[in-house]
């Protein structure tokens, strides 16, 4: 840690001339870094002395830095990638133009990217040697009973509140980004429900699980959509909303992941109570309905605006795709978009092609949303067949008092994805 933090000081010290200067701040850093001072200000407080430490507590200490290390070799990979990005792009204007806009240079991205790439070969090498071994000792308190399904009616209810207010193209790529989120956790429980008995295999096989899937799609490709017309500068979402998607994304891999991996239906059933689960699966597929006619009006609204790059491609897209697929001159392109709002990236009221392939996007949703409500109305709790013999308690979805819980983790779920 000592050697990554003097490359990054020696880095600032270095820097010429202020370049590259602030940009646009991504909040997912920014929530992690206000978490780290947190922290540092909890142990800078509180530890005054020295203290002596269990095999456990060491145990949970080494998952602890692993995670830390982890965190920063990821960070460090994405903004390696892209500044090797830009940096592809200068080289290309050099060899087509054979010089570069005012401010920019070509030597000082080619510095920064090796200095980058330096820090994370640097961190990837001391990730390589604990992840995910040293997870296995990291502590975890028991899920609560009531987590999940109260961590979903607080996210309809806020989600609800910020769509009807004051609709923006941030608030909405997070909605459909933890409506996806919400549809694959959901997927996952119903699996471990159906192999406990308490979902029928065949009707979750047939119906459930393609609605869920097509579902989570559609949610998904509304999320890009809205992250591409949203302004850099207004990526800050809605207070409310951003504390309601963490909690669900917090319940879902509290559940469903172990360690470094998805977690096995027999880990979930002592987790959770799974003859709960398609009772409350049934109610999120209500809300998501719901969600999905309130998302569809959001879109509707005349004061929804879009970031002026994301509205250019989304119209020469349309524009290649429906008229002239090799013709740009004489598009209406420069009527959509005027140059100077294209260069600072300005918010500009939807042009009627954009708004039209959106609603009909969110028309889409509201079908497949229909659909997966649909599947989901048979569910209902039943117990799964036992032996005569055989223990009640020792069977799946016993009450959660009763379990030992195994240790999990915090990472996003493989299907659960990030845009990451």
């Amino acid at each position: 840690m000592q050697r990554l933090e003097a490359m990054t000081n020696a880095r600032h010290r270095r820097r010429e001339a202020g370049w590259p200067g602030d940009g646009p701040p991504d909040e997912r850093h920014l929530q992690i870094a206000g978490a780290f001072a947190r922290a540092e200000d909890l142990i800078s407080r509180h530890a005054s002395r020295p203290v002596v430490l269990n095999a456990r507590q060491r145990a949970d200490l080494d998952a602890a830095r692993t995670r830390i290390m982890h965190t920063l070799y990821l960070g460090a990979h994405g903004v390696s990638v892209a500044v090797g990005h830009h940096l592809r792009g200068l080289e290309s204007k050099v060899a087509i133009h054979g010089t570069l806009p005012a401010g920019q240079s070509l030597r000082q991205v080619r510095t920064a990217y090796e200095h980058l790439a330096a820090f994370e070969q640097l961190a990837g090498a001391i990730v390589a040697k604990t992840y995910p071994a040293a997870l296995a000792g990291e502590h975890r308190d028991p899920p609560a009973a009531s987590r999940l399904a109260q961590a979903l009616a607080d996210w309809d209810v806020v989600a609800h509140r910020a769509l009807v207010d004051d609709p923006r193209t941030a608030d909405l790529m997070l909605a459909a980004r933890t409506q996806a989120l919400i549809l694959t956790g959901s997927n996952a429980l119903l699996r471990s429900a159906a192999a406990a008995g308490y979902v029928d295999r065949t009707h979750h096989d047939d119906r459930l699980e393609p609605a869920l899937v097509a579902t989570q799609e559609r949610w998904e490709t509304l999320a890009v959509t809205m992250a591409a017309l949203t302004p850099p500068h207004e990526r800050r979402t809605n207070p409310d909303l951003t504390a309601a998607s963490l909690e669900v994304r917090a319940t879902l891999r509290e559940l469903l992941l172990d360690a470094a991996t998805t977690a096995t239906p027999a880990l979930i059933a002592q987790r959770t109570d799974l003859g709960l689960i398609p009772s409350t699966v049934g109610q999120a597929l209500a809300a998501n309905l719901d969600l999905a006619h309130l998302t569809s009006q959001a879109l509707h609204d005349r004061r929804l605006t879009g970031a002026a790059r994301g509205i250019h491609d989304m119209a020469t897209a349309i524009w290649r795709s429906e008229s002239h697929p090799n013709m740009i001159d004489g598009s209406p392109l420069q009527a959509a978009v005027a140059p100077k709002d294209l260069l600072a990236n300005r918010a500009i009221p939807l042009p009627r092609a954009i708004r039209g392939q959106i609603l009909d996007a969110a028309g889409s949703l509201v079908e497949v949303a229909a659909t997966a409500m649909s599947a989901g109305s048979q569910l209902g709790g039943r117990a799964p067949a036992l032996p005569r013999d055989a223990d009640p308690s020792s069977s799946p979805g016993r009450v959660t008092q009763d379990r030992v819980v195994g240790l999990g983790t915090s990472r996003d779920l493989p299907a659960m994805g990030c845009e990451r």
